[in-house]
């Protein structure tokens, strides 16, 4: 009987070890991601002629659509900047002040590392008063879960 409370914890561990790991080390970006509310300083479609625009299948690589971000942060004045892939970003003008996920590369990335990517457009306002201030927990819940 023993050996068998024995096994179950251990195999119990070894599934909430496994759940530790896939959430925070394979999902990392996800899980720490930022919200970043602002005004947009920049934002530039990465030079498209110097992208190859064709692969051997015939497909228009996804660098193509590439945009380089900047956001000026409405509460503390930083500017955080990312590259995005995000097609919706060709609609945003500088001045616009938009919401934003900026998801972090991974600390053990170490060329990376402290940088974000794939800065996700959540919502774009012509003016920044139209912006909710203080988000609710269940927007903070919606926008954690990316239901927007």
């Amino acid at each position: 009987m023993k050996f068998f409370k024995t096994m179950i914890k251990s195999i119990l561990g070894a599934v909430a070890a496994g759940l530790f790991i896939w959430i925070f080390i394979f999902n990392w970006s996800f899980v720490f991601k930022k919200r970043v509310v602002g005004e947009v300083a920049t934002v530039e479609k990465i030079n498209s002629g110097l992208i190859v625009t064709t692969t051997t299948d015939n497909t228009i690589p996804k660098q193509a659509f590439s945009f380089s971000v900047a956001i000026k942060d409405l509460n503390t004045g930083e500017i955080h900047m990312a590259s995005s892939e995000d097609r919706k970003w060709g609609a945003v003008e500088k001045g616009n002040c938009v919401i934003a996920a900026f998801f972090p590369y991974a600390p053990w990335n170490l060329s990376k590392g402290t940088t974000d990517y794939n800065a996700r457009l959540i919502q774009n306002f012509q003016t920044c008063e139209s912006v909710e201030k203080d988000p609710g927990f269940w927007s903070k819940f919606k926008f954690f879960m990316l239901w927007v």
